[in-house]
């Protein structure tokens, strides 16, 4: 035993040093392995599963494979992400993407700040289309600001893949597709159930409860039910955070396909730290941990049912999901004027369809891909000063309104020679508005807008590790109905243009990508915090690069490593002349450098295995006010995960560590003055917490059994 347990050891010490360049030289040219001969590198399975981690589509195949469209995308698989690094936000599992800028508000139960192609990282996710299981995320007119995204509901044991695409350029996506998408496909079932937890600083605690069985007979039910609880005191006072979260999904296989109903129930209460003076914490006069109103917190219930049918293979599928959100959130905060209530209620029903043709046309390669979709929000918005969560004083904001937007989409691919391949199409969307007024009369009349967004793309490779790209596409954001609608009746959805050009070599185990965008937006709204006021910054324009290098040191049947390196260089700018410059928030670049890695240990037919991801991240300045003359400084963050897993046992453990080497106040730095002309002293912060380790463990045992049978 003791020698077993050596050799563990000395193993996991060798699998650490791949992240070293110069240990990866070394493995590599101890290694006799054959290079693929074609871009797409060969796909594996470890414990049965397949790694699509580092497996992607040539551009210019023909198929309805998100990595196939002529634009930069990463597709996440479940295998990646038990790998990644989680403190119990959903930021940790995109923070390491290509231009993915995420900021930790530290309160409990809020949107992050996730945002990308330039962006700014303080409106709540609004720019980026989210979806899970085709049920879109971004709430339309909500109280905190428009498009808010919440994925808090997100249980990473639950996720399939993730799929996330940078730009505008996807015909599936409409409303605040404007930096791109992420779609989350959940699993339907798994092989087995598990039993799992984790513990570390500031008193944080997760514990999940999985269990599912395997696809069955046509006819058969597969569960799968997954329950989590955390806790979390908070580096700062009033920062502490509970919620629960149970997931069900109960899937039917039928001859041509699965037949899923899914219901989730989730619930948080916590408190909030908010903003406090950065001056005064640079100064020592302010303690990093101090809270400005001991009363500000956050909580939320949310309550939902789909119902979701695939029918056929997937580049033949027709898809149809149903669903019915109903969520609850009540917000205090203080943002310098005093504590305020903001209250919703929110009931969204809809349903999205798709249908896609591949077949050759005269010969040549080609697919069409039809789609629709529909939502419906009812709305009750409600906000009043209160001083310790009572209220004192009359609503300055009471609102019902119901908000619909219904959308149809085409994408088409033509393949007319071996090596090039078109892609085009485009959505038309309706949006319909009926608000009533609480707090006067009348009420702002129905208004409706329909909103076309064309896309066009091309792809080349004329050898077969080389792909050349190139890609236009227009999106929008719907207009808020509580303030943008009731103060310009007039108004039209905030359009977008984007247009770029990039470039992919992938020579055996190396991939490299670099990628050029410019992007122009007709109304660039923005708001530091809800209550302050919302400004009209006018037209703006984004331009940057992104590359992306990655070596592969492992793949095959036993396991892969890779270290991978991505690099953004953004720029956002207004186009009115005056003082006002800069789009606020937005960080000048991205550089995220690291390794991940799932390998055997003590030999090839070992039960045991290490797994991981360590990198770090890398973030330049930003500007807080738009005319340039306050920013943040440049700042950084490690991030890691190491893991030892005994497949044969079920049994894995994990250490995860989060640190900030250098300054902690500019990830999260929002300017409470005006835009033109602040002071040093009104730049509010959210510090970070220096270092935070936690350790996991893991039991995962197979159900067995046959599922029952509801069709006989």
């Amino acid at each position: 035993m003791r020698g077993h347990l050596s050799c563990v050891l000395l193993r996991a010490v060798c699998a650490l040093l791949l992240i070293s360049p110069h240990a990866t030289i070394v493995a590599w040219a101890a290694e006799e392995t054959e290079e693929p001969e074609a871009i797409t590198l060969p796909e594996v399975t470890v414990k049965d599963r397949p790694i699509e981690t580092y497996r992607r589509e040539s551009r210019t195949a023909v198929t309805a494979d998100v990595a196939a469209l002529p634009a930069p995308s990463t597709i996440l698989d479940a295998q990646y992400i038990r790998q990644t690094p989680y403190t119990g936000t959903y930021g940790d599992l995109l923070r390491q993407l290509p231009g993915m800028n995420v900021a930790n508000y530290g309160q409990c139960g809020l949107g992050y700040g996730v945002s990308m192609r330039g962006f700014t990282n303080l409106e709540h996710g609004r720019d980026v289309a989210y979806f899970i299981d085709d049920i879109p995320v971004n709430q339309v007119s909500n109280i905190q600001t428009p498009n808010y995204a919440d994925l808090n509901i997100l249980i990473p044991e639950t996720v399939e893949r993730m799929e996330v695409i940078r730009g505008p350029f996807s015909a599936q996506y409409g409303d605040s597709n404007l930096g791109g998408s992420v779609n989350v496909v959940t699993k339907r079932f798994d092989d087995e159930g598990s039993v799992s937890g984790y513990g570390g600083s500031y008193n944080t605690n997760r514990g999940v409860v999985t269990y599912s069985r395997p696809r069955g007979e046509e006819g058969s039910i597969s569960p799968f039910l997954v329950f989590t609880g955390y806790n979390q005191d908070g580096y700062r006072f009033n920062q502490g955070c509970k919620q629960y979260n149970l997931f069900g999904k109960f899937t039917v296989p039928t001859r041509h396909g699965d037949l899923s109903i899914r219901t989730q129930f989730y619930g948080v209460d916590g408190g909030s730290a908010g903003y406090i003076p950065r001056s005064l914490v640079q100064a020592g006069i302010l303690s990093p941990k101090a809270a400005v109103n001991n009363t500000d917190g956050n909580d939320a219930d949310f309550q939902n049912v789909t119902l979701n049918y695939v029918l056929g293979e997937v580049d033949q599928a027709l898809t149809f999901t149903g669903f019915v959100n109903h969520d609850v959130q009540t917000r205090f905060a203080d943002f310098g004027g005093g504590q305020n209530e903001a209250e919703e209620d929110r009931t969204t029903i809809g349903f999205t369809g798709r249908k896609v043709w591949t077949a050759p046309v005269m010969a040549v390669p080609a697919q069409l891909m039809v789609g629709t979709n529909f939502r419906s929000d009812s709305v009750d918005a409600l906000q009043l000063p209160t001083v310790l969560r009572t209220p004192v004083g009359p609503p300055s904001l009471h609102m019902n309104y119901t908000e619909i937007e219904a959308g149809q989409y085409v994408q088409a691919q033509v393949k007319p020679l071996p090596w090039l391949k078109f892609t085009g199409g485009g959505r038309y969307d309706y949006i319909w508005y009926h608000v009533n007024n609480q707090l006067s009369a009348p009420s702002v009349p129905p208004s409706d807008a329909g909103v076309w967004s064309p896309k066009a793309g091309v792809a080349v490779s004329p050898v077969s590790w080389l792909e050349v790209y190139a890609n236009y596409g227009q999106s929008f954001r719907s207009l808020r109905a509580i303030d943008e609608l009731l103060t310009s009746p007039n108004a039209k959805p905030s359009k977008l243009r984007s247009e770029e050009v990039g470039i992919q070599i992938q020579l055996g185990r190396f991939r490299f990508l670099a990628d050029g965008w410019y992007t122009k937006f007709d109304r660039e709204v923005f708001q530091p915090a809800p209550t302050l006021p919302l400004q009209n910054l006018g037209h703006s324009l984004r331009e940057g690069y992104d590359l992306e290098g990655q070596y592969v040191l492992k793949q095959d049947p036993q396991g892969k490593a890779s270290l991978f390196v991505n690099f953004t260089q953004m720029r956002a700018v207004l186009l009115n002349e005056g003082p006002m410059e800069f789009v606020p928030n937005v960080p000048a670049y991205i550089l995220n450098v690291g390794s991940d890695f799932d390998v055997p240990v003590c030999g090839v037919e070992t039960p045991h295995r290490l797994f991981g991801l360590v990198y770090g991240s890398y973030y330049g300045r930003q500007n807080l006010t738009t005319d340039g003359t306050l920013t943040t400084s440049p700042y950084s963050r490690i991030s890691g995960r190491l893991g030892y897993a005994h497949q044969t046992s079920g049994w894995s453990a994990y250490l995860d560590l989060i640190w900030y080497p250098g300054d902690r106040l500019s990830e999260v730095a929002v300017n409470l003055g005006p835009s033109v002309g602040a002071t040093p002293s009104q730049i509010g912060v959210n510090p970070m917490a220096p270092f935070q380790i936690f350790l996991g463990l893991t039991y995962r045992f197979a159900t067995g059994g046959k599922p029952a049978a509801i069709f006989q």
